[in-house]
């Protein structure tokens, strides 16, 4: 009698012990993507003179921001609305994923990762108070987490996210566009100076990288620490259940 809330104690502890494990294959499948396309903008960065005047459209495969798309203005409009609206919603399911399953935690890995904590504190403000029209207007990792982490409806969220990334891509390429003379005159004087400017460009990446300032890598050690943290912990409900519907 006495050795059986041991025994309990011990059937009890089994289940907690594996569910650690699925947990953190889950975070590698959903982060180690993020970290690979992370690395291709941190070379696209370092590369952009040469990318932006030899190959555009390799740029914005790679790194979609908004520069490089106003910077790829000669690439053909159908491949440039493809190839740009797939580049930057490739990302947004995985951060909604991130956010649905891992909730507030997610969010705290995000504003430690991007060091912007008041940015996230407003979006975060904005989100509760317009969650659609947020993520048309502002399909960003913080607020991709923010829609996952509140439920919000996969098929409301796809639909909201690709229009909202056509609008800008779009609006991107007419600003392409209408700027037509300045981005030109940048883009010719790269190609009149590409190894001095790609130079450049490499060696203020590579400072950045050791200095920290460059947009920070998704971390999994990060994320884990969030979910494991006290304040930060997943909810059972958030791991094992469907999360609530708008």
């Amino acid at each position: 009698m006495d050795e059986q809330p041991d025994a309990t104690e011990h059937e009890e502890s089994e289940p907690a012990a594996a569910v650690d494990k699925p947990r953190r294959r889950t975070l590698w499948l959903l982060v180690s993507p993020l970290l690979v396309i992370w690395v291709g903008a941190t070379i696209a960065t370092a590369l952009t003179p040469t990318l932006a005047t030899k190959h555009p459209l390799l740029l914005i495969i790679l790194d979609p921001r908004n520069r490089n798309l106003v910077l790829a203005r000669h690439v053909d409009l159908v491949p440039f609305l493809l190839v740009g609206v797939f580049r930057r919603m490739l990302t947004d399911p995985l951060y909604y994923l991130i956010g649905r399953l891992y909730g507030d935690a997610a969010i705290r890995w995000l504003e430690h990762k991007g060091g912007g904590g008041q940015l996230v504190r407003w979006a975060e403000k904005a989100f509760a108070k317009a969650s659609y029209p947020i993520v048309f207007l502002w399909p960003g990792p913080i607020v991709c987490a923010l829609a996952g982490a509140a439920g919000m409806k996969v098929k409301g969220f796809l639909i909201t996210n690709l229009a909202g990334t056509i609008a800008a891509v779009v609006v991107l390429r007419l600003s392409g566009d209408l700027l037509g003379g300045p981005v030109d005159a940048i883009l010719g004087f790269f190609n009149r100076n590409l190894v001095v400017t790609t130079a450049v460009t490499i060696a203020l990446v590579v400072l950045s990288l050791l200095l920290g300032r460059l947009d920070t890598e998704p971390s999994i050690k990060d994320l884990e620490a969030e979910i494991e943290g006290g304040d930060g912990e997943a909810s059972p409900e958030a791991s094992s259940e469907p999360a609530r519907e708008d």
